[in-house]
């Protein structure tokens, strides 16, 4: 039988040896979806990493205990943070569910001048989030953030991470892999929006320290150049790990 991944708190301590109890919507789909009974075997995440084996001990009315006898560290997991910061788009369910696929660690939502989606609905992206980490064997669901402006999103980006790179649909010349930098602790992807991107807003990325970069001649659709732009960083980010160094 296929062994089930659930997710409890983020702030959830767990240790081997303890006693864990769900509840809420990860309770209604292992035991009422899934038919999970006393004895059965599930992994437990709670996000940071490791992936825990325990077997559940009892069943009660809105909550079931299991025990946690092992703890594995997640291989699916990227060794550095990749943090999406994505212009708001009419498609951000698909954007949403293959950046969680490809590895993203958090994906921050931004207002651009030509953002046609202005508005968000989190709370529903949070749960794609989540299913799409199960789906994809991960250990951690990545945060996601409601909304900020184009400026003050792209400065939380260079001010956070240590390489920040910046997909702009008219540049030329070069590309993820001309500046990716191996030795960076962390990651920044910036993508925009139906509308793309102001001059002035490339302007302002370029000058607060983002790598203004081109995904090719063609022009793609926001939901493809976010993909495109993570599977490539993320790439680079696991041939360097696989490298050694």
């Amino acid at each position: 039988m296929e062994i089930k991944r659930f997710f409890v708190e983020r702030a959830r301590n767990i240790t081997v040896g303890d006693s864990v109890e769900v509840f809420g919507e990860e309770f209604r789909h292992a035991v009422k979806v899934s038919r999970y009974k006393v004895g059965y075997t599930l992994i437990l995440s709670n996000g940071d990493g490791y992936d825990y084996f325990s077997k559940i001990t009892s069943i009660g009315k809105d909550s079931f205990t299991c025990l946690v006898e092992r703890a594995v560290k997640n291989a699916n997991e990227l060794s550095k943070p990749l943090v999406l910061y994505l212009c708001a788009i009419e498609k951000t369910d698909l954007a949403v569910q293959k950046a969680t696929e490809v590895g993203a660690t958090e994906i921050r939502l931004l207002i651009s001048r030509f953002t046609n989606a202005k508005t968000q609905n989190v709370e529903r992206l949070r749960k794609i989030a989540l299913e799409s980490a199960k789906q994809c064997g991960r250990a951690v669901v990545p945060e996601i953030y409601p909304p900020v402006s184009f400026e003050e999103g792209v400065t939380d980006a260079v001010s956070r991470c240590e390489e920040t790179i910046f997909c702009y649909e008219l540049a030329r010349g070069e590309r993820i892999a001309d500046v990716f930098d191996a030795s960076a602790a962390s990651y920044a992807l910036v993508v925009g929006s139906e509308g793309g991107f102001a001059e002035e807003e490339v302007a302002f990325a370029r000058e607060k320290g983002a790598k203004v970069v081109t995904l090719g001649r063609r022009i793609l659709r926001a939901e493809t150049a976010c993909i495109a732009g993570l599977v490539l960083l993320a790439d680079g980010m696991e041939k360097n790990e696989n490298s050694g160094n």
